[in-house]
C-alpha cells in the first residue's frame, strides 16, 4: 500500500485533476465528499475517452469517475488484497480505515510483475513455514490468529480452518503467546505444556512496526514429549543400574575378601596375611602357583580390600592374540587399524584407572608388550593405538603365572626388569594336595554356593565322601574340586550327597590309595595294582575287545579272561 496518493473533491474539474496527475507523476486520482469519505476513482485511461467525446475539460470531474469502487480494510492483508485485484481484474484498491481513503494498493502498469512478486512472496512464506519442523503460530496485537503451518496442525491436531481468525486463548487457555503479548517480553526455548500430554520447547518474540507498536507474537514449538519420556526412562534405568552395581559390588565384595578365604594350612594362612598387608599399598604383586589354586580369587580380594574405588579388570594374556595385545590393553582410536570401530575404544588400562589390572598368565606375555608394560609400570602413562595424545592412569597391577618367571628369564623369554617391578611382593598358593586339611572345609562352601546357585537343597552327606575327596591328588587343584563338587550336587538323589555321587575316576583312584594304604611295602598287592591299572587303560583303549588287548599285553587270551575275572573288570 501507499499513501502518496492524489486525493480531489468532487467539485474539482478534469483540467485541474489532469495538471495535479501529470505534475505527481500519478495514473489516477482518488475523488472524495466534504467526509473525505470515497466517491469515485478517476484514471488517465478516463481522460483519454473524455478526449475522443470532445468533452469540456471544465467539467466536474466526478462526473465521469468510476463510483462503484471496490475497497479493502486496512487490517486486510496483502494477500487478500492481491486476490481481489485479480478476481476483479483491477489495477487499483484504495484501502480503507473508519470510512477514510488512508492509501491504495496499485500495480502501477506492471500488474504481471506485480502479482507474480506477490505470488512468490506468499509461496516462499508458505514453502518455508509449512517445511519447519517446529510449529509456527503468528497472532495479532489482540491474540487473533492469523497464521497456523502444518506441522502446528500435527502437534495439536488442530486445522488451519478450525483456528485462523479466532482467538488463540480459545484453544490453548495458558499459551505463552498470550503472556508475551502482555509483557511484550520475549521468551526463549521455555519447557511449556500447552495442552495435557504435549511437553513442547516454546520460544515466542514479539513484532513491532516502525512507529514501535506491538502488532504481532510470533511463537514456535518444538515437541519434545518423546524426547522428554526417554530421558525420564533413560534415568530409570540409570537408577536400575546403579542400584543392580551397587549389589553387583556387595555380592562380589562378600565372595571375594580374605575372611571368606578357606584355609586352616599353614601356607595359605601365610600367603593370606601377606595379602592382607599389601592390599591398602599401591605396590605391584605377583601370585605365583599351579592352575586352579586361587590366583583370582586371590587378586580380586586384594582389590576389595584396597580401598580402590575404581573397576577390577581380569585379563588372561594366553589368550589374546600377539597382534591384538596393544589394542586390548592400551586401547585405539577411530582409524587406527583396518576394522578399528567407530570413535575408538579404550583400553584395559583406562578401564581399570583408579582400579586394578589382573595380568593372569603374565608368562605368556609377548616381549614386545612386556617392554611397553614396563614403561607403563614406571611412568603412568598410555598412548592409545594410532594416537600421540597421552593418557594418565592411576592402576595397580596385579599379575599371577603358573610358569616358573625365572627359567623364563634365563631363556630370554622374560625381561628380569619387569619381573623386578611386577614381584615387589610375591605370593605363592600351595597345590590343594598339600592342603589336605582345607579340603573338607571348601567341599562344603562350594556345596552351599552351588547348591543355592542351583536351587537344590542338599541335607546329607555321606563322611566317606569327605574322606575320599580329601584322600584324592586334585591336580586340577581348587578349580577341579569346584567342578567334581557342581557335577555331585546336579546329579544327587533326594538331597543326598553319596560315595555313589563321586566321579569314577576319583573312586578309582581312592581304591589303590586304600590299597597301598595297607602296607605300602606289599610288593604282591604293589604288582597287583599295577596289573589292575594297566588292564583297565588297555581294555578302554580297543574298546573292549579281548583278542586285541591280549595282544597288546603280551599274554594269553585264557590268561586276560582270568583277570578280568580276579580283579573284577567288566
Amino acid at each position: 500500500m501507499t499513501k502518496d496518493f492524489i486525493k480531489v473533491d468532487v467539485d474539482t474539474s478534469v483540467k485541474e485533476a489532469l495538471y495535479m496527475m501529470i505534475e505527481g507523476y500519478k495514473e489516477e486520482v482518488v475523488i472524495t465528499d466534504e467526509g473525505h469519505k470515497l466517491q469515485g476513482i478517476f484514471t488517465m485511461n478516463d481522460m483519454a475517452k473524455i478526449k475522443k467525446k470532445n468533452i469540456s475539460f471544465d467539467s466536474p470531474i466526478v462526473d465521469f469517475a468510476h463510483k462503484n469502487v471496490i475497497t479493502i480494510d486496512l487490517d486486510s492483508s496483502a494477500r487478500e488484497a492481491r486476490d481481489i485485484m485479480l478476481e476483479n481484474n483491477i489495477g487499483r484498491l484504495p484501502v480503507i480505515e473508519d470510512e477514510r481513503v488512508v492509501g491504495i494498493v496499485t500495480s502501477n502498469n506492471i500488474r504481471d510483475t506485480f502479482y507474480l512478486k506477490m505470488d512468490e512472496l506468499f509461496n516462499l512464506q508458505s514453502n518455508v513455514f509449512d517445511n519447519l519442523h517446529e510449529a509456527v503460530c503468528i497472532c495479532d496485537e489482540n491474540g487473533i490468529v492469523r497464521y497456523w503451518n502444518k506441522s502446528a496442525e500435527k502437534l495439536y491436531g488442530v486445522t488451519v480452518e478450525d483456528i485462523i481468525d479466532k482467538n488463540l486463548e480459545d484453544f490453548f487457555p495458558n499459551a505463552l503467546s498470550i503472556q508475551v503479548l502482555k509483557t511484550e517480553k520475549r521468551v526463549d526455548n521455555v519447557c511449556h505444556q500447552p495442552v495435557e500430554g504435549k511437553l513442547v520447547a516454546l520460544s515466542a518474540v514479539p513484532l513491532y512496526n516502525s512507529k514501535g507498536n506491538l502488532i504481532a507474537v510470533v511463537s514456535t514449538d518444538r515437541d519434545i514429549t518423546d524426547a522428554e519420556n526417554l530421558t525420564k526412562q533413560l534415568e530409570y534405568e540409570k537408577k536400575k543400574v546403579e542400584l543392580l552395581e551397587h549389589a553387583y559390588k556387595k555380592e562380589i565384595a562378600s565372595k571375594y575378601n580374605f575372611p571368606s578365604i578357606i584355609g586352616k594350612n599353614k601356607k595359605i594362612i601365610e600367603s593370606i596375611a601377606i595379602a592382607e598387608k599389601v592390599a591398602p599399598t599401591s605396590t605391584s604383586v605377583l601370585i605365583t602357583g599351579k592352575s586352579g589354586t586361587g590366583k583370582e580369587v586371590f587378586a580380586r580380594s586384594i582389590h576389595e580390600a584396597s580401598g580402590r574405588t575404581g573397576n577390577f579388570v581380569a585379563i588372561n594374556c594366553s589368550a589374546i592374540p600377539e597382534s591384538l595385545f596393544e589394542s586390548e590393553l592400551f586401547g585405539y582410536v577411530e582409524g587406527a587399524f583396518t576394522g578399528a570401530i567407530r570413535k575408538g575404544k579404550i583400553g584395559k588400562f583406562e578401564f581399570a584407572n583408579g582400579g586394578t589390572l589382573f595380568l593372569d598368565e603374565i608368562g605368556d606375555m609377548p616381549l614386545e608388550m612386556q617392554a611397553k608394560i614396563l614403561r607403563v609400570l614406571q611412568d603412568g602413562i598410555i598412548y592409545r593405538l594410532g594416537s600421540e595424545k597421552s593418557v594418565t592412569t592411576d592402576t595397580r597391577i596385579i599379575a599371577a603365572t603358573n610358569r616358573d618367571l625365572k627359567k623364563l628369564i634365563s631363556e630370554d623369554k622374560f625381561r628380569e626388569d619387569l619381573f623386578y617391578r611386577l614381584a615387589v611382593v610375591q605370593i605363592h598358593l600351595p597345590d590343594l594336595k598339600d592342603r589336605k586339611e582345607d579340603i573338607k572345609d571348601l567341599c562344603n562352601l562350594f556345596l552351599e554356593q552351588v547348591s543355592k546357585q542351583e536351587d537344590i537343597k542338599i541335607n546329607d552327606i555321606d563322611e566317606k565322601a569327605y574322606k575320599i575327596l580329601t584322600s584324592y591328588k586334585w591336580d586340577g587343584n581348587i578349580r577341579e574340586l569346584k567342578n567334581v563338587i557342581q557335577r555331585m550336587v546336579v546329579l544327587s538323589n533326594d538331597g543326598k550327597i553319596t560315595v555313589d555321587s563321586i566321579p569314577e575316576y576319583i573312586l578309582e583312584s581312592a581304591s589303590d590309595s586304600e590299597d597301598m594304604g595297607e602296607n605300602q611295602h606289599d610288593l604282591e598287592r604293589i604288582v597287583e595294582n599295577v596289573e589292575k591299572r594297566t588292564i583297565k587303560d588297555v581294555m578302554s583303549m580297543v574298546n573292549g575287545n579281548k583278542q586285541q588287548a591280549a595282544k597288546i599285553l603280551n599274554i594269553k587270551r585264557s590268561t586276560l579272561y582270568y583277570k578280568l575275572g580276579k580283579y573284577n573288570i567288566g
